[in-house]
């Protein structure tokens, strides 16, 4: 058993799934596809859940299903939401002491999502996003083996704070970025080969990068160029890629129905980062990281479908295609 310390967002999610949301094709929105429904109209859900959410809270209770004794480092609020949101961790048995509480408001996100499981997000970040360093005992921090980082709500200056402590005392450091950090460009870029594992999907890969969205073998490149120990590129259905060094590895995803997405990147992540921890080879560790996600997506928000460590061990016994390649020659 592992000591991790998880930082990031800690949100209440509601989520709401309907058959009758209408998915269209549009170059007005980025991605050129759009979830919609007439202005002023009303509709019935098929389902609906409030729970916890935030990557930082999904990846701690991710990590500890899996076995490891994980401390979340996170912000709630002093309103009733902010209550709800520390019950339903409590739930998880994760601990909770390094928690901040604030006297604004818990985050919160509305999520819609589609009958093909994709989902539209909209965030408030409220207190989740004012995560206070000098209420961090960093002499309790010095004690994990790993500090795995989520979105911070852009605050650069405490991400960069959390790298140079990791490294100075020797302690693993991964980090899936957000928004906010992936807009610092520069500053975030100047971080990432510092880092033991760097993780983020293939269109935020093509944005840091510059790349080409089609451009694969240049986007792993890309990255390997900067000396990460390991990067991981998720690739939604299409599966992920994984390298170190001039090795690349692609895998495929797992076949399964997705009922909702919300949480798969944060379930790769927990996922991934058990696998290192675990000392697996970088074959096994992508492959963790899609069971996980590929779990967590058959299940209506983001920790429901998070996987204990027997059932890992299940979905480790299914075979995937994976193709060996090198970023260099």
């Amino acid at each position: 058993m592992k000591k991790v310390v998880v930082v990031g967002a800690a949100v209440i999610d509601v989520l709401l799934k309907s058959d009758s949301f209408t998915v269209i094709k549009s170059h007005q929105v980025t991605g050129g596809v759009a979830m919609c429904q007439v202005m002023g109209g009303k509709i019935e859900a098929q389902d609906g859940v409030i729970v916890s959410g935030g990557g930082g809270t999904n990846v701690a209770v991710g990590l500890h299903r899996l076995g490891e004794a994980t401390k979340v480092i996170a912000r709630l609020g002093d309103d009733d939401l902010s209550n709800l949101l520390l019950n339903q961790l409590e739930k998880e048995n994760i601990d909770l002491s390094f928690i901040q509480r604030g006297k604004g408001k818990a985050g919160l996100s509305s999520i819609l999502v589609a009958p093909d499981g994709g989902r539209s997000i909209v965030t408030y970040r409220g207190e989740s996003g004012l995560i206070n360093g000098s209420e961090i005992d960093w002499s309790l921090v010095e004690k994990a083996d790993w500090i795995q980082i989520s979105s911070l709500g852009g605050e650069m200056s405490l991400l960069e704070d959390f790298v140079t402590f990791a490294k100075s005392k020797n302690i693993g450091i991964g980090l899936n970025p957000g928004k906010k950090e992936l807009e610092n460009k520069d500053r975030l870029m100047k971080l990432i080969p510092r880092l033991d594992f760097f993780n983020v999907n293939r269109m935020e890969a093509s944005q840091l990068l510059s790349v080409d969205f089609d451009e694969e073998k240049q986007l792993i490149l890309g990255f390997s160029k900067l000396g990460i120990k390991l990067f991981a590129m998720t690739d939604g259905k299409r599966g992920a890629s994984i390298a170190s060094n001039d090795n690349w590895l692609k895998v495929e995803a797992f076949s399964n129905k997705s009922i909702d997405d919300t949480g798969a990147g944060d379930a790769f992540v927990s996922g991934a980062v058990e696998g290192i921890l675990s000392g697996r080879p970088m074959e096994d560790i992508v492959k963790m990281g899609l069971a996980n996600g590929g779990s967590v997506v058959t299940k209506l928000g983001a920790k429901a479908g998070l996987l204990y460590k027997d059932e890992m061990d299940k979905w480790m016994n299914k075979k995937l295609t994976m193709i060996e390649e090198r970023t260099t020659g």
